[in-house]
């Protein structure tokens, strides 16, 4: 019966080993996902302001249809900064990506804007010179 009695102890060891084990790869697998969160969180806060950054330098400001994008990008920023310090990375995430999205609208509406009316402009003056010749 000894031998019995420590064969089942021995099993007993060895599945509780694995247990230990499969619960600490558990943890180590969700403590790498939840640092996988973070540098990819930041990466779309820098990204979201370098594109703010571009908008602003392209005067962005000055086209009032650019500027309510610029501005929706800051307050995205904003709002992604105080998720991302209240733990919230995914939420964060989101926000700068709009933020990102927001800020090369304002970009892309700062250069096309004027583009469009020194056009019409362009247009109306060719259109007065032609009426304007016999």
């Amino acid at each position: 019966m000894g031998a019995s009695a420590s064969s089942c102890d021995v099993a007993e060891v060895e599945t509780m080993r694995l247990k230990l084990a499969a619960v600490l790869l558990g943890l180590t697998m969700v403590g790498c996902a939840g640092r996988q969160v973070l540098p990819a969180t930041n990466e779309h806060r820098v990204q979201a302001e370098a594109s703010l950054r571009a908008a602003e330098g392209a005067g962005a400001g000055r086209v009032p249809e650019a500027a309510v994008h610029l501005e929706f990008a800051r307050q995205q920023i904003a709002d992604a900064e105080r998720l991302w310090v209240e733990g919230e990375a995914e939420a964060a995430e989101l926000r700068f990506l709009q933020a990102e999205a927001d800020a090369e609208l304002a970009l892309a509406l700062a250069r096309a804007v004027p583009l469009e009316r020194e056009s019409r402009r362009t247009a109306a003056q060719a259109e007065s010179l032609r009426r304007g010749l016999p």
